[in-house]
């Protein structure tokens, strides 16, 4: 019996190698840039068979957790640009923001992160209170 169990087990290995495999999301780049006084957040995906949808949270160093941003449905085409023109609303120095982006799969979420650093200036800081106001 011990025989058969030890030809069988390489099969075995493999297969749950093939099964971990198949629920995976390849995310082949992650980015934050600036596109004018907003920040663009692009993100590629090589493999996203599994994925249901994603999810953008921002978190700047003086929040203790991230904050949902937007639900971005998925749409297998591979490429995803996502815009945070809600930026501007305060902050007063140069401060890090980082980004996550959350891939909902069947098997769970899977985690990618982007970090920009930002100084609003002036104007900027501004022109988010204006709009805030109209939101």
């Amino acid at each position: 019996m011990d025989l058969k169990f030890n030809k069988l087990f390489p099969y075995l290995g493999l297969g749950l190698m093939l099964l971990i495999t198949a629920f995976q999301v390849q995310v082949s780049s992650f980015q934050a840039v600036y596109q004018g006084a907003d920040i663009r957040l692009e993100w590629k995906v090589s493999e996203e068979s599994e994925v249901t949808s994603y999810e953008i949270s921002r978190k700047k160093e003086t929040d203790g957790n991230y904050s949902k941003l937007a639900d971005v449905a998925q749409s297998s085409l591979g490429n995803y640009v996502w815009v945070d023109d809600n930026l501007y609303k305060d902050g007063e120095g140069l401060e890090n923001i980082s980004y996550r982006l959350t891939a909902n799969t069947g098997s769970g979420p899977k985690f990618f992160y982007a970090n920009i650093q930002h100084s609003p200036t002036a104007v900027q800081r501004s022109w988010g209170s204006i709009k805030s106001m109209f939101r």
